[in-house]
């Protein structure tokens, strides 16, 4: 046998224990979303069943569909979960099982003890603790270095910690009638489209025979997890625990003159589209952190060439260049296209950036469903800490909390924050309940919950890091 053959041989031995391992992550990536989806949804449905407004299995049913729905929007998290975490150049098929494995593992462990931790922060934990692995890995036989040349250590080389930056950022405004006219046949087109206008291109956004203009500016941008990840884990459970009392306060003098029967009813009612908001909210939120993790495993084996003298059929569904196209329309806007126009409001999809790395459908629909089949399954002795053990709650009480909760996730989500579920639902209710009386929540219960939120990222990245040390190549 020549030697080019052997080498032949060789890689193609590499690419499909590459590819083995690629299968590996996607599987244990969706192991996490469907324990993601029994344990954070149940904290998202617990004050409907708490209140006793729906029966758990009619809660369950409407969480499973909202938060399906919810899955096809709010890519921004992905993308945060993608690339703006650690260094993608310390992470490889084994490091990300080894970091799916402990956020996995802190899911099951908080969920036994009935402790609604955070998943976001399970998984962003785990994620670290394996990059710094391979790091350290890496640093024994090459020395870490950053731009500058200087010898630095596995945290700084792996982890995006902080970073400020001049970054172009897009927005839509109205598009003059020139540019309208420019489009010609592009207007029945969705997408992002770029024409010339007055001897510079210009970009627009097309979607359901409405058209807008790109504006593009310069602006200072703060990325990292310092930015993206603890500042949020900081302020908003203090934004949803003053926004929860201040909610309440304010439903509190409106139906102050109310009948208690009435206050019931109308509340009962009204919490059905609070819960609902909430389960969306959950979905454009959670789903799409799982999405992350699998973009960026296939992104990986696309560059390491896992595809290569594989069947056209895998390599068109696992190969994924860096990069979108800005005609590919997401799966929220597409199903948004389906409406008819006065039911989609106005809305119109993000701009495109080509640049950025787009996630395909089948990882978007395989995520969406998989979470739904955890929300399906339950997280019942989450739901009994959250809707019964911590505070006493009624409809009204309820309603207050989801709708403050889901309205924190629905901003933060599409500002690309991985913000917990745990932390703004949690929290919204404290708020609420403080609203009532200062001692209607059960402390005790409370610290418990506080102290595994405290534990979950130093513990999550200490068992990624072990894990990947152990084994992952070339560790010791």
């Amino acid at each position: 046998m020549t030697l080019l053959s052997l080498a032949a041989v060789e890689a193609a031995s590499s690419a499909s224990s590459g590819l083995t391992l690629l299968i590996l992550t996607i599987v244990f990536a969706l192991i996490f979303t469907y324990t993601n989806g029994f344990h954070d949804t149940a904290n998202a449905i617990a004050t409907v069943i708490g209140t006793r407004v729906l029966t758990p299995r009619q809660a369950i049913a409407l969480a499973a569909v909202t938060n399906l729905v919810g899955s096809f929007f709010g890519l921004a998290v992905a993308k945060t979960i993608s690339s703006g975490i650690v260094d993608s150049g310390f992470m490889n098929q084994h490091a990300l099982i080894c970091a799916m494995i402990a956020a996995i593992f802190w899911n099951l462990i908080t969920w036994y003890w009935g402790l609604p931790s955070s998943s976001s922060h399970a998984l962003i934990g785990s994620l670290i603790g394996a990059a710094m692995g391979v790091a350290a890995i890496t640093a024994q036989t090459t020395p870490l270095k950053s731009k500058d040349g200087q010898e630095i250590g596995a945290w700084t080389a792996a982890v995006n910690y902080e970073e400020i930056k001049e970054k172009k950022v897009k927005s839509l405004i109205a598009a003059p009638p020139e540019l309208v006219a420019a489009l010609g046949d592009k207007m029945k087109i969705n997408g992002s489209h770029t024409v010339m206008l007055d001897g510079k291109d210009v970009q627009a956004v097309v979607f359901c025979d409405r058209v807008k203009m790109v504006k593009e500016e310069t602006k200072t941008v703060k990325e990292g997890i310092l930015h993206k990840v603890i500042y949020p884990m900081i302020f908003s459970p203090l934004i949803g625990f003053s926004a929860g009392l201040i909610v309440m306060g304010l439903l509190y003098a409106l139906i102050s003159n109310w009948r208690p029967v009435t206050v019931t009813r109308f509340f009962g009612k009204a919490q059905l589209a609070s819960s609902a908001y909430m389960g969306f909210s959950h979905g454009m939120n959670d789903a799409t952190k799982c999405m992350g993790i699998i973009t960026l495993a296939l992104v990986t084996g696309t560059k390491a060439g896992y595809f290569i003298g594989t069947p056209d059929w895998i390599s068109h569904w696992l190969s994924t260049p860096e990069g979108s196209s800005a005609l590919t329309m997401g799966l929220g806007d597409r199903l948004i296209s389906l409406l008819p126009n006065f039911l989609q409001m106005g809305y119109m999809p993000t701009p495109a950036d080509v640049k950025s790395q787009g996630v395909p459908d089948w990882v978007v629909l395989t995520c969406a469903l998989t979470m739904g089949a955890g929300t399906a399954a339950g997280g019942w002795k989450i739901i009994k800490t959250l809707g019964h053990q911590m505070v006493k709650l009624h409809p009204v009480h309820g309603f207050a909390a989801e709708t403050t909760a889901a309205t924190v996730l629905a901003v933060t989500g599409s500002l690309g924050m991985p913000v917990s579920t745990t932390h703004a639902i949690t929290t919204s209710i404290m708020g609420v309940g403080c609203a009532r009386r200062w001692n209607a929540l059960n402390l005790p219960v409370v610290i418990r919950i506080m102290l595994a939120w405290i534990f979950t990222l130093p513990v999550t990245a200490l068992i990624a890091y072990v894990l990947t040390r152990l084994f992952a190549p070339g560790a010791a």
